[in-house]
């Protein structure tokens, strides 16, 4: 038994009875450029922002081990809690750019 995905493929490879008119309306469009830098750039650009951000609202001399521990333990929002958080916060924002890139 073919699964739905195998379905729709074999159902989409069908040409139409349009007389030509898909075939018109797609070579009147302007051709578009692969963009394979996209991705790259915003995974790599995000991941930046976000430990720039982290560090820089990170307290002098504040450890990022120690915000973990303090996220573990549960001690509030501690500048180093913080800044773990923001530091954890920008990895998790690139792995769903990572994650949302399925080409």
């Amino acid at each position: 038994m073919k699964d739905l995905e195998t379905l729709l493929r074999e159902d989409a490879r069908e040409t139409l009875p349009d007389e030509g008119f898909s075939r018109r309306v797609l070579g009147a469009l302007p051709p578009r450029a692969p963009r394979r830098w996209l991705a790259p750039v915003l995974v790599l650009g995000s991941t930046a922002l976000g430990s720039a951000l982290a560090v820089a609202f990170a307290p002098q001399g504040v450890s990022v081990a120690q915000g973990f521990v303090d996220v573990a333990a549960m001690r509030g929002f501690t500048p180093a809690a913080v800044m773990a958080l923001a530091l954890g916060a920008a990895l998790t924002a690139a792995g769903i750019l990572l994650a949302a890139d399925a080409d």
